[in-house]
């Protein structure tokens, strides 16, 4: 494992440590990042001190649909038991909400053989607090009631979920998982809108990982990429 106090992007550099060699499971973590990002390059807002900020190495398996959920499903349940948070809700395809409000997010990234996942949580709120919109739509775990934070102790709780989900991980997700997954399905019955395929509502998630939306017609179809957001 790698630390650092600042770093541009702990994704940037545990793809370099992948190029170099390192095998999975490889992590970097940071107190802040200055270049963090999120889907399709969006920013991160990784203010100091304020969130763990990590990336893992993770076993070359390119990125199925399936990948950020459980990933997330991994970090839901380390934040349960490292900071004893209220349940952790997920959001396909890679949001981790607490009371309806995003607490962290998933990156999964591939280039060449290299899969890097990156996790960020906010910790606790900005001194000077969220900025712009999320003051609208983030939390953090010390806002939700989580005071004893160790983000050191966290870390090593994702890194251990990680290696349970994800070693030997097959190319559909078994029945266990799917259903602790559709226990976290925060979209499950609710009028949505994606991007991929428009409104309509949200059934479920599908052993690839697709998320089933049940179109205003009746018909059903799955959704596999792009943003999607409450109606």
């Amino acid at each position: 494992m790698e630390a650092y106090a600042t770093i541009g992007s702990t994704s940037d550099r545990a793809f370099e440590l992948a190029a170099a060699g390192a095998g999975p499971f490889t992590v970097v973590v940071a107190d802040g990042q200055t270049c963090g990002r999120g889907r399709r390059g969006a920013s991160w807002h990784s203010a100091p001190r304020a969130g763990l900020w990590m990336s893992a190495v993770l076993p070359p398996a390119g990125v199925p649909p399936w990948l950020p959920l459980v990933i997330g499903l991994a970090v839901a349940e380390a934040i349960e038991q490292a900071c004893g948070a209220p349940a952790v809700g997920i959001k396909w395809p890679n949001d981790l909400v607490v009371r309806g409000r995003k607490v962290g997010g998933i990156l999964c990234e591939s280039a060449g053989v290299a899969v890097v996942a990156g996790i960020g949580i906010n910790l606790r709120a900005p001194r000077e607090g969220f900025p712009g919109a999320l003051a609208e739509s983030a939390t953090s775990l010390d806002m939700e009631g989580a005071k004893s934070l160790s983000p050191s102790r966290l870390a090593g709780c994702i890194l251990d979920g990680l290696r349970v989900r994800l070693e030997g991980a097959a190319s559909e997700l078994e029945d266990a998982t799917l259903a602790e997954l559709r226990a976290r399905d925060v979209l499950a019955g609710r009028a949505v809108h994606t991007e991929e395929s428009g409104p309509g509502t949200a059934c479920g998630i599908e052993p690839d990982g697709t998320l089933v939306l049940e179109r205003p017609d009746g018909s059903r179809v799955t959704v596999s990429s792009g943003s999607v957001r409450p109606a």
